[in-house]
């Protein structure tokens, strides 16, 4: 029986559906919930912070993913469910596997399709290779 479960979250209108389902498996397990978004690189190269456009871009993108993990804290309060959050920077699928290890995670959550996904495939690069390589159950929210 799950008792932590990582959500995994872009910063796209989806992330409410995939949070929905978490929440759902968390009530009905007494897990807890812990929220991840990850800032892919391609989205801010090398963070220079000599360098007030990166610095202003890595702002962005770290604000964006902020308000989807806060209006996601939000729906979790409101069921009573404990949802720790956090945004990382790299490959997403790799920092969701190693926050997953670190953290002694039981299960992941994430969307099958995220921001970066080609249309026309079932599944996201970053749904597949958590899915392949992870340690622990995985939930791909359709």
């Amino acid at each position: 029986m799950p008792g932590k479960i990582l959500v995994a979250l872009d910063n796209s209108d989806y992330a409410d559906k995939v949070m929905n389902y978490a929440i759902e498996v968390a009530e009905k397990m007494g897990a807890t919930l812990y929220g991840l978004g990850v800032i892919e690189d391609a989205y801010v190269k090398a963070l220079d912070e000599n360098d007030p456009i990166s610095v202003e871009n890595y702002g962005f993108w770290k604000s964006s993913f902020q308000e989807v993990l806060e209006k996601c804290q939000k729906l979790a309060e409101a069921k009573g469910v404990y949802f720790n959050l956090e945004v990382n920077k790299g490959n997403a699928a790799e920092e969701i596997l190693k926050y997953a290890e670190f953290a002694g995670i039981d299960l992941i959550v994430l969307g099958h399709l995220g921001k970066g996904a080609a249309s026309g495939f079932p599944i996201g690069s970053v749904a597949q290779k958590v899915a392949a390589y992870s340690k622990c159950p995985v939930l791909i929210v359709k």
